[in-house]
């Protein structure tokens, strides 16, 4: 029953994002069910994120001074996010991507792997 009503409102799995801890329990977000319409999306957004999530986080503008190329991270950063949003039920708040540890960065790169 649980799975029918999950299929109705288009959700799928659950992924950890953070370990429960003293203050706050276990970070777990529900993965949607992946469309065309919503894969499509999210491959707009990333086509200008050549960069792992991993690689973005909390980095500043960089220039190359051989090319004067500028590599705006926190575009990349914020790209990543949008897609998060989109392929998240409910997204993730400010406060929940504050939260997410190491094995929760790993699932969420290989989460947009999966709509790439």
């Amino acid at each position: 029953m649980e799975t029918q009503i999950n299929e109705t409102l288009n959700i799928g799995s659950e992924v950890t994002l953070a370990a429960a801890t003293k203050e706050h329990p276990a970070l777990i977000k529900n993965i949607k069910i992946g469309t065309i319409g919503m894969i499509k999306r999210v491959r707009v957004i990333m086509k200008d994120a050549p960069y792992k999530f991993s690689e973005s986080i909390g980095r500043e503008k960089w220039t190359s001074s051989e090319s004067d190329s500028v590599l705006d991270w926190p575009a990349v950063e914020a790209a990543y996010r949008q897609a998060f949003d989109i392929v998240l039920d409910g997204g993730l708040s400010e406060e929940d991507y504050e939260r997410v540890d190491e094995q929760g960065i790993e699932e969420l790169e290989k989460l947009i792997t999966r709509f790439l």
